[in-house]
């Protein structure tokens, strides 16, 4: 464990550590020394909040009724291969309106990963939405169209 006023820089490659208390380049047995030495606070991983373990635990999808498999491989004629993520399609800032709108789908890890099944999804989603709605309303829900055009 470390000072709070310590940092690890480097100049040229080379790293060396500073003081941002003294403001002056130092080695790390003279900071373990200093008489105005103070610890970092150690916090705790926040844990979900009834309310997002609740949307999480109600997921649906809008493009399949089986969220056991995984749906890219049981489209392409691979039969009971087991999910093991369900993906919300529009991630990051847009990850809560994906799961309230059923932008969620079942997938295996290997499909997971790849990033054209992940693209593909997102236009595919996205159709699928406009079939009930505009194409207004879903940039105005996520922020962007997927599909050109």
């Amino acid at each position: 464990m470390h000072c709070m006023y310590l940092t690890r820089r480097s100049k040229k490659y080379l790293p060396y550590w500073f003081c941002r208390l003294n403001k002056q380049v130092i080695t790390l047995d003279k900071c373990k020394s200093c008489s105005k030495l103070k610890y970092k606070e150690i916090k705790l991983i926040k844990n979900k909040t009834k309310k997002q373990a609740k949307l999480e635990n109600d997921r649906y999808s809008i493009i399949t009724d089986d969220l056991k498999h995984c749906y890219i491989c049981t489209k392409k004629g691979i039969k009971d291969i087991p999910r093991n993520d369900l993906h919300e399609v529009y991630g990051g800032s847009n990850r809560k309106r994906s799961i309230k709108n059923g932008f969620v789908v079942p997938l295996c890890r290997k499909c997971h990963q790849d990033n054209k099944i992940l693209k593909f999804l997102q236009r595919f989603v996205q159709k699928e939405y406009e079939k009930t709605h505009t194409r207004e309303e879903f940039i105005k829900l996520i922020g962007k169209s997927y599909i050109k055009g």
